[in-house]
């Protein structure tokens, strides 16, 4: 049986209607705990563009949205890392309406890969890449970060007669370790802590 894969540029369309009749595969919610992060006392905003929300596996068989749930994930990252994070609007672009806030930290992109195997001889392959950006509150940046995890699993035969056993943890592993590979390379980013050293800070009553 021949399976089509689409393929998820940057800025793809979410195709809503094309698989009606296909179920979606929900994605394990994230987890409760909070990751390890050394917080940073700051507000920052936090932006979700279209390109971050969409990213989809569809075949004729399953459909999992990606997108949907790294935005769910990220927002309990973001909550881990700042102490005062406030989600911004989608309209107007924060770039030209006014917050007030101590900087903005966006996530990009989500880049979502799905190439289907069978059960003899072609693996699974689920790939998924992240662009987070932190910006000063004007625009300028301060860095971008790009983490991302693939992971590929021979089927056997028999095994996940519905794809969705298979494809859905798959692709939450390979989530979580992209997660995981940004929060590792935020925590010791020279660029991060610096700009939050300049924060000012608010003082206490003795």
């Amino acid at each position: 049986m021949l399976l089509e894969v689409w393929r998820q540029p940057p800025l793809i369309a979410l195709a809503t209607m094309l698989l009606a009749a296909c179920g979606t595969a929900p994605l394990a919610p994230p987890p409760e705990e909070s990751p390890i992060f050394q917080r940073i006392d700051a507000r920052v905003g936090i932006a979700y563009p279209a390109a971050a929300r969409s990213a989809t596996f569809t075949n004729p068989l399953l459909r999992i949205e990606v997108g949907k749930t790294s935005v769910a994930r990220f927002e309990r990252v973001f909550a881990a890392m700042f102490t005062q994070p406030a989600e911004l609007p989608a309209w107007p672009p924060w770039r030209v309406a006014k917050n007030s806030v101590d900087g903005v930290i966006e996530l990009e992109r989500t880049d979502a890969e799905l190439v289907l195997g069978n059960d003899a001889n072609r693996p699974d392959v689920v790939s998924i890449a992240y662009r987070v950006c932190l910006y000063e509150p004007d625009g300028a940046l301060i860095r971008c970060w790009s983490p991302s995890a693939s992971l590929s699993h021979q089927r056997g035969v028999g095994e996940c007669l519905d794809l969705r056993e298979c494809l859905v943890p798959q692709t939450e592993s390979v989530m979580r370790a992209a997660i995981a590979r940004f929060l590792v390379e935020a925590e010791s980013d020279s660029a991060l802590r610096a700009w939050s050293a300049r924060l000012p800070r608010p003082v206490r009553a003795p």
